[in-house]
């Protein structure tokens, strides 16, 4: 019975909570005003690779500081840099860095001398410091065994991530950002059955009790996502081009298809592919409403997190949802997907697009 009464709540929504807001909300909107879309990469390149722009120097005295305080996440954050040259992602990993940290930390300290007083480091310089680096990270997410064991299953399903994305349109490192998210806590929430099952075998969890598949999606979201290939009316609706990808084959069990879709442990497939158009449906409402989620990682995962009828297009919107402890520290699932995007971790599997 009260199984039962557990699977009904899950099932109409009962259980659905609104999640807390990240009191850092207000950083995260900032940058994204003070840094619009426009600028960011491909559009943002300079036509002469060579030139890093304006706040060359000022960007190589924030990569010192990182490098003297934080090696490792330095090195991913000046790999980044050099590669795109752009301003506007290396902001963007800095406040990662920064609200991680703390706001009162020597780090911050630092970062603010830059401003006004001339750096010792330049990009040689810099290079020559990062060559070699303690494994070792400001992010707690990223130093256990649980995220070697992610990282190595995430790789693995490399081919079907880039598919799904070319067929959605979705960048595969904002896909993935949701994807890791949701298996960290996974693990942090099912330690005994992610040991169990998962880390030996190096696989992705595949949440099959209150939520389905790799990418712990709800019957409830799944069904609404079903639906809005297909409501012209809808704020969601994609656009015809769209929707047949989720059709089925037959009409006689569509509830039974649906399960087997999203739980399949061999073949992620429809995990990825109902997550990335949870994503573009979401970003097609927000985008109506003249706001652009492209590069809100922040934003899609508090949202995916929150699910569809909590979605509100605004202009600033507050970054949150489910919590999690990660040795010893608490994390919000929008601004950790947040930090793992910017954290410059599975770049060269997943670059910034």
């Amino acid at each position: 019975m009260f199984l039962a009464s557990g699977f009904f709540a899950v099932r109409w929504g009962l259980t659905n909570v609104a999640g807390e807001e990240d009191g850092n909300s207000f950083a995260y909107n900032l940058i994204a005003e003070e840094k619009p879309i426009e600028q960011w990469i491909s559009p943002g390149l300079p036509e002469n690779l060579s030139i890093y722009g304006e706040n060359e120097y000022l960007n190589w005295c924030r990569l010192g500081v990182a490098t003297e305080l934080s090696p490792y996440d330095a090195k991913g954050m000046f790999e980044a840099y050099t590669y795109t040259k752009s301003s506007a992602l290396l902001d963007r990993m800095i406040l990662a860095l920064s609200l991680r940290q703390g706001q009162d930390s020597i780090f911050n300290e630092l970062l603010n001398d830059c401003k006004n007083e001339p750096s010792i480091w330049n990009e040689d310089s810099l290079k020559l410091a990062l060559m070699e680096v303690e494994a070792k990270s400001v992010y707690t997410w990223q130093n256990g065994e649980p995220w070697q064991i992610i990282k190595e299953a995430i790789i693995k399903d490399e081919s079907l991530i880039k598919e799904v994305s070319k067929i959605t349109s979705i960048q595969p490192r904002l896909l993935v950002s949701v994807a890791i998210v949701e298996q960290l806590r996974l693990y942090y929430t099912q330690r005994e059955f992610y040991e169990q099952f998962f880390k030996p075998l190096k696989i992705l969890a595949n949440a099959n009790k209150m939520a389905w598949g790799v990418m712990s999606i709800k019957e409830k979201m799944a069904i609404e996502t079903e639906a809005h290939l297909h409501d012209k009316k809808s704020e969601f609706y994609l656009g015809p081009e769209y929707e047949n990808l989720l059709n089925y084959t037959s009409t006689d069990n569509i509830a039974k298809e649906r399960y087997d879709r999203l739980t399949n442990e061999k073949n992620h497939y429809y995990s990825y592919l109902y997550g990335a158009l949870i994503i573009k449906q979401l970003q097609e409402q927000w985008l109506k409403h003249k706001y652009d989620l492209t590069y809100r990682p922040e934003i899609i995962a508090t949202l995916f997190n929150i699910g569809f009828n909590n979605s509100e297009p605004k202009a600033n919107p507050s970054v949150g949802g489910s919590t999690l402890e990660i040795e010893g520290e608490k994390y919000f699932f929008g601004s950790l997907a947040f930090e793992f995007y910017y954290s410059g971790e599975l770049s060269e599997t997943f670059p910034f697009d």
